[in-house]
């Protein structure tokens, strides 16, 4: 019997429960191409599905025990989403390269420069929570440019774009962007369902509090005063709200962990509570979201909470 088995073309929407144990034993899934459903059984189950289709599978798994969704006995599966505090850029451009050939800059060789929690230390000018990063970008790339905050018009507003694009320049930041329980994901009430047949999910969230805007106003006040010292030439604009939840596409919360099986749905190794052999080791179990880039610690923690499983087969605890 081989060890791993790839199966692709497979649409998981529920967990398989014992109910003589209280253990989870497989998923069912849909393939995409017969559109039959199969079922797949095994010793544990292992969420990684990002963090809504990990809870959309949650939440359609519901049975008796648990009616409001499958290791919900908290009632906090789907609740308090999350994402960085968002605007959008500055652009501007540096005089002295104006008019310098455009050459393909993007990709691995784009000029670019971050800067991770950039207030840190400055306790006492702060008027929010955590901290916020800056990005900075450079040069010729997919990005607009200078061009798409000027204003013009013709053969002259073209030669200016022209002029302009190699020497463009653009900052932006994000804020740690924090759990509130108005940003919470359901399942549809109304039955709205995907094209398998699949119950979906229906979004609940605002990202204008008043935390987020605290952080656009120093944010921009130092944007502005990087790139004044940096020599550039600041377009007009304006500062935007708040993005809405998902407009970074870097999810995470709705399946939140801590010691309290009361208050979080996962515990420190990534098991839900409720069902020790069932882990959800995607960003679902994040309790805040912080203004840095969260793949890393999305990997670190399904390697230690997988780690920690492979340590229970060996005991003979799953």
């Amino acid at each position: 019997m081989p060890n791993f088995t790839l199966r692709t073309n497979a649409a998981v929407h529920t967990v398989l429960m014992d109910a003589h144990t209280g253990k989870a034993r497989g998923v069912t899934y849909i393939d995409t191409h017969n559109k039959l459903d199969y079922r797949a059984r095994s010793k544990a189950v292992v969420l990684a599905a990002s963090m809504v289709e990990s809870i959309r599978i949650l939440f359609n798994s519901k049975n008796q025990e648990y009616p409001q969704g499958l290791a919900n006995s908290s009632g906090m599966l789907g609740k308090y989403l999350m994402e960085h505090v968002a605007f959008n850029d500055i652009r501007g451009y540096f005089p002295q390269l104006a008019g310098r050939p455009s050459t393909n800059e993007d990709g691995p060789g784009e000029s670019c420069l971050y800067i991770p929690r950039y207030n840190y230390g400055h306790k006492d000018k702060k008027k929010y929570l955590r901290g916020w990063r800056i990005d900075f970008s450079t040069g010729c790339g997919s990005e607009p440019g200078p061009g798409a905050g000027m204003a013009g018009f013709g053969s002259a507003y073209k030669k200016k774009i022209k002029e302009l694009y190699p020497a463009g320049v653009s900052i932006g930041g994000y804020g740690e962007g924090l759990a509130f329980d108005w940003n919470y994901v359901e399942i549809d009430p109304n039955g709205l369902t995907d094209r398998l047949g699949i119950p979906q999910v229906r979004f609940h969230t605002n990202a204008e509090y008043d935390h987020a805007f605290a952080i656009r106003d120093e944010m921009y006040g130092v944007m502005e005063e990087i790139l004044r010292a940096s020599g550039a030439e600041i377009i007009p604009y304006q500062k935007s709200n708040p993005y809405p939840l998902g407009s970074v596409t870097h999810e995470a919360g709705g399946g939140r962990m801590g010691d309290d099986p009361k208050t979080a749905v996962l515990d420190r190794w990534n098991r839900c509570h409720d069902i020790k052999n069932l882990l959800v080791v995607d960003a679902s179990c994040f309790v805040t979201h912080p203004e840095k880039q969260i793949t890393h610690t999305i990997f670190a923690l399904s390697y230690r909470a997988c780690d920690h499983l492979a340590q229970e087969f060996r005991l003979g605890n799953v």
